[in-house]
């Protein structure tokens, strides 16, 4: 009786201890430049890291966790599409999902462009922080280019780690290369250690 009191009791609490979601949509365009904050608890090498930016040539820019890459304040949300600010980029570049299809894991890669490949399109919602329980904003993804759902996470890739989406109902995964879910959080001036 006791373990059932206890645990309905650790269940009330767990249950009010959530942040409030506020019900009031929020627009797909953030002008307001931001960094983006990748969250997954059960994967301490990534949580709490950041998308990072890396000049792969040819004009385009590959996204990697931090410490990879090149930290970044300068992304904006353009109608649902991260896109590196205009301002420092001429022309914009954009977050496409189009390249290296790895078939052992159903993952194709996210990167940046200023080419007309699939964009990757998000919502923008309201989410708890799981380390704080504070009202954050996340992106969720929708779509890849007309293809709608799928997730993003990250994968190993060279001792960093690359962007990768999986496209609906996948669940096949690389035991050798593990896919991780991630989700995104819009972090106005963002400061890097």
């Amino acid at each position: 009786m006791q373990q059932s009191l206890a645990f309905l009791l650790t269940s009330a609490i767990a249950a009010t201890s959530a942040c409030t979601i506020p019900t009031t949509p929020l627009s797909n365009t953030i002008t307001d430049r931001f960094a983006l904050q990748l969250q997954n608890a059960s994967n301490p090498v990534v949580h709490n890291h950041f998308l990072n930016i890396w000049d792969w040539g040819g004009g385009d820019q590959h996204l990697f966790v931090s410490p990879s890459g090149n930290s970044t304040n300068e992304l904006q949300l353009i109608d649902g599409v991260i896109t590196l600010s205009s301002a420092f980029w001429d022309p914009p570049r954009r977050a496409v999902i189009n390249g290296e299809y790895e078939p052992l894991d159903n993952t194709t890669k996210m990167f940046m462009t200023e080419r007309g490949d699939p964009r990757a399109i998000w919502n923008v919602v309201y989410g708890c922080n799981p380390d704080t329980d504070a009202l954050q904003i996340e992106l969720a993804f929708k779509a890849r280019g007309d293809e709608l759902g799928g997730l993003m996470g990250v994968r190993d890739f060279n001792g960093g780690y690359d962007f990768r989406w999986k496209g609906p109902g996948t669940s096949v995964n690389n035991p050798e290369r593990p896919w991780t879910h991630v989700t995104l959080v819009v972090v106005h001036n963002a400061t890097f250690s």
